[in-house]
């Protein structure tokens, strides 16, 4: 087929047909998403080995070092750091891309699986989530703010802080509004009726740990959910030095 020849005797066709390519062409050039170095994230895996009241130096020294040799051999590892610090450890693997991260996570457990740990070590968990991943979510504890209606009210047996009060209830937020609530307070104690209740930091670490922490985490999606924040629970021990000395 002589295509020349077709051209030539169909020009119709072949002036449509350039005007088609060229607006098409000119819409993918400015609407088509570009992106010459793509962000590929490698998969990971942390390992998270904890042994309370040791140095950095004991824990690199009598875990960290140990596991590196028996982890540097598992199939798939292009990358691997570690850090020490007080009572913990942390070493990150990470793997080429398309690597199944389900045989790598057996894998790497299988080489957990060893005695050799410090009587007081806990056992290393493992997380597919890095350290370093910024959290998609913060969920905040606190105590429940008065309602607009109750806020009103106190500013109508107050007058003389309704303008104060007209603040805080312009406060777009829930959090803000109470924040304000209790910076008035500090100016006007009297406003200290509208906090009702005591902020208990510690049951609220407990139901966190308890209840949320766990509920999170069988969100499909989520690889992890911590805590932070709040009073740990401890316990002290009083000894008299003279007695024990004896």
């Amino acid at each position: 087929m002589n295509f020349i020849g077709w051209f030539i005797d169909n020009p119709v066709k072949v002036a449509v047909g350039i005007i088609l390519l060229g607006l098409f062409g000119t819409l993918a050039m400015f609407r088509m998403p570009m992106q010459l170095t793509p962000n590929v994230e490698r998969p990971t895996l942390n390992i998270e080995c904890r042994w309370p009241n040791n140095s950095p130096q004991e824990i690199e020294k009598n875990i960290v070092s140990k596991l590196e040799e028996e982890l540097k051999s598992v199939q798939g590892v292009t990358k691997m750091t570690s850090q020490c610090s007080d009572s913990s450890g942390e070493i990150t693997l990470e793997f080429a891309v398309g690597t199944n991260m389900n045989e790598a996570l057996l894998a790497v457990n299988a080489k957990l699986q060893t005695d050799d740990y410090p009587e007081t070590a806990r056992p290393p968990e493992i997380s597919t989530s890095n350290s370093n991943d910024r959290s998609i979510a913060w969920f905040i504890l606190s105590t429940r703010p008065p309602e607009p209606e109750t806020i009103l009210q106190f500013a109508a047996d107050h007058p003389e802080l309704q303008d104060e009060l007209r603040h805080v209830l312009n406060a777009n937020h829930v959090g803000l509004r109470y924040l304000r609530l209790k910076e008035l307070a500090e100016e006007h104690p009297v406003v200290g009726e509208l906090i009702t209740g005591e902020t208990n930091v510690k049951r609220q670490r407990q139901f966190a740990e308890r209840e949320l922490e766990s509920a999170f985490e069988r969100v499909d999606g989520v690889s992890d959910a911590s805590v932070r924040g709040g009073e740990e629970r401890q316990l002290q021990v009083i000894f008299d030095p003279d007695l024990l000395a004896a």
